[in-house]
């Protein structure tokens, strides 16, 4: 049985892709945790968002660090929410934004991503201030994700047995694995995705394309996470 899902919007668009020299930069947060967290059940879909959730995904190229990702889920605003993304790369700078994504949950709900409207976007400058782009400067860019999402095809086989996956953020027992075949801006991926509910946001715990090129492993998570940009 095939089904056909919405990829995370936060995973298309923090995607970092590209191989490089191993980062000093990165080492020091890519911290191993002894915690561990049992089975609870089978994964069908992640936990309702709610603010203050958070998770923190290492992004490796060909075995290499190549950047860090914070997604955390900020408050629920006009239908829809505010997300903000911090994202570190090998060299060790640090990019901070923040999104209204309008209709997310509806797009959720009904399966169609072009339900997705990029309200606004919010960027942390050099010097502490906030930039902000929406209406006519956004239009572009909200073409540009309208036609991303529209195109976009995914074909997953059912929830698997994933057994126990180790990863920075702990020991996670009873996941539950998929895999996909994914079209998106014209490049055809294939991947296999680790999930357990303990996890908020997506609740994915590791995820890696078949060709073992690219790997995305959870590094922490939580529920008390606090904005950068207000």
């Amino acid at each position: 049985m095939k089904k056909v899902v919405i990829v995370p919007v936060l995973a298309l668009l923090l995607g970092v892709l590209g191989a490089g020299a191993q980062s000093k930069a990165l080492d020091a947060l890519w911290v191993s945790n002894a915690a561990v967290y049992p089975a609870k059940g089978q994964f069908r879909n992640p936990m309702p968002w709610a603010p203050g959730q958070y998770v923190v995904l290492g992004n490796l190229t060909k075995g290499k660090r190549e950047s860090i990702a914070k997604t955390l889920v900020v408050r629920a605003e006009q239908g829809g929410w505010v997300i903000e993304n911090t994202a570190i790369d090998k060299s060790g700078k640090e990019t901070v934004t923040q999104m209204l994504l309008g209709n997310y949950d509806l797009a959720m709900k009904t399966g169609d991503a072009s339900k997705i409207e990029l309200v606004w976007l919010k960027t942390l400058e050099k010097d502490g201030t906030v930039s902000t782009t929406e209406g006519p400067a956004l239009a572009m860019m909200k073409a540009i994700m309208k036609s991303s999402y529209e195109k976009l095809v995914v074909n997953l086989s059912d929830y698997a047995d994933g057994g126990q996956v180790q990863v920075p953020a702990g020991s996670f027992s009873g996941t539950n694995v998929i895999k996909a075949k994914t079209k998106v801006l014209g490049f055809n991926v294939e991947t296999e995705s680790w999930f357990h509910a303990a996890v908020p946001v997506n609740g994915m715990v590791r995820s890696r394309t078949t060709d073992d090129k690219s790997l995305q492993e959870l590094i922490a998570f939580g529920f008390d996470g606090k904005p950068r940009i207000p």
